[in-house]
């Protein structure tokens, strides 16, 4: 089983980045995009998801959009954040960490 996670912290105050909408969309070989899942991050800024991938899942490639607009209520310049991924490995763990600001963001892969 392949696990999926991530930890959204605000930049601007330290806290976690909770209640933030965050959508991941499958990418298919040829180009179609379905949304494979949908969610929103806990009081603590993360989610985390276990997915069993096929073969076909492990070729395609995936986008993980985290709409940060909504969250900061004043300045609203970067209005979401786009990630594209790869999870090739049907038995691997897979974290992205993100910290965030209205006009920034800064991420890292982990394993």
């Amino acid at each position: 089983m392949a696990i999926l996670s991530s930890h959204l912290l605000n930049s601007v105050n330290g806290t976690h980045a909770s209640g933030v909408k965050i959508i991941i969309h499958q990418i298919k070989k040829s180009g179609e995009k379905i949304i494979f899942f949908e969610s929103e991050t806990d009081k603590e800024g993360r989610i985390l998801k276990d997915f069993e991938l096929s073969n076909d899942d492990c070729r395609c490639d995936y986008e993980m959009i985290c709409k940060t607009a909504d969250y900061f209520s004043e300045k609203k310049i970067i209005s979401e954040i786009i990630i594209k991924f790869k999870m090739e490995d049907p038995k691997k763990k897979y974290h992205i960490p993100i910290i965030i600001s209205p006009n920034g963001y800064s991420i890292w892969w982990s394993e």
